[in-house]
């Protein structure tokens, strides 16, 4: 690879003027400038800021961890690598692929595969479908065969929600569900890495516990 294409991947990336295509709960998402199949989520250092106002003693204890804000990053490239490379019944996990990291004007990106709809734009979430009436029967098999992957695949998620799940075609063209967000193991004792049972009724009750929190939100 030429070092301008590297570049043009890579950064230094200016997003200055860029509008995210969404927002979570700490991250901007934005489309990346040079590569339309690839995004670039990048840590929103006011809501994370806000968030550890109220809570002084983990804005205590996170001073001294060296990677600052960009732990996040470290927790989901660990748990996409782990899951990835350990033999699984799954072919492969559906999750957007991750690719790096890139410098940015906003602070350290992280690249990510972008999920998307027929028209090359990114995909509506399971929560966008089920709030469009959508969430139909096909859509709650899809959602048994997804939730089942990936605990075959024992990937640990943190954050069990429907906005964390995109339906749409992958880089490769290939329609379905796709995890997009909140993997990755947070506790200090991670017991869920630790026990692929203990995981799988992890991910069975919380989804189950998202699907009914849909129903309840859409009548």
């Amino acid at each position: 690879m030429s070092a301008a294409s590297f570049q043009s991947v890579f950064g230094p990336l200016d997003l200055d003027a860029a509008t995210p295509l969404a927002t979570g709960h700490d991250r901007h998402i934005f489309q990346h400038p040079h590569m339309p199949s690839l995004l670039v989520k990048v840590m929103d250092m006011r809501a994370r800021a806000v968030y550890l106002e109220t809570r002084p003693f983990k804005r205590w204890y996170k001073q001294y961890q060296r990677e600052s804000a960009y732990r996040v990053y470290l927790n989901e490239i660990s748990e996409y690598v782990t899951t990835t490379t350990r033999p699984s019944g799954v072919w492969q996990v559906p999750m957007a692929r991750i690719l790096g990291v890139a410098q940015t004007t906003l602070g350290l990106g992280l690249l990510v595969e972008k999920i998307c709809d027929a028209e090359g734009n990114i995909a509506p979430t399971v929560a966008d479908l089920a709030y469009q009436g959508k969430l139909d029967a096909a859509l709650n098999a899809q959602l048994d065969e997804f939730f089942e992957d990936l605990a075959d695949a024992h990937v640990v998620l943190h954050d069990i929600s429907a906005s964390n799940i995109a339906c749409g075609l992958n880089a490769d063209g290939k329609p379905g569900l796709y995890l997009i967000d909140g993997f990755g193991g947070l506790p200090l004792i991670p017991v869920y890495a630790w026990s692929k049972r203990l995981n799988r009724r992890r991910i069975e009750r919380k989804s189950t516990s998202m699907r009914a929190r849909l129903q309840a939100r859409i009548g």
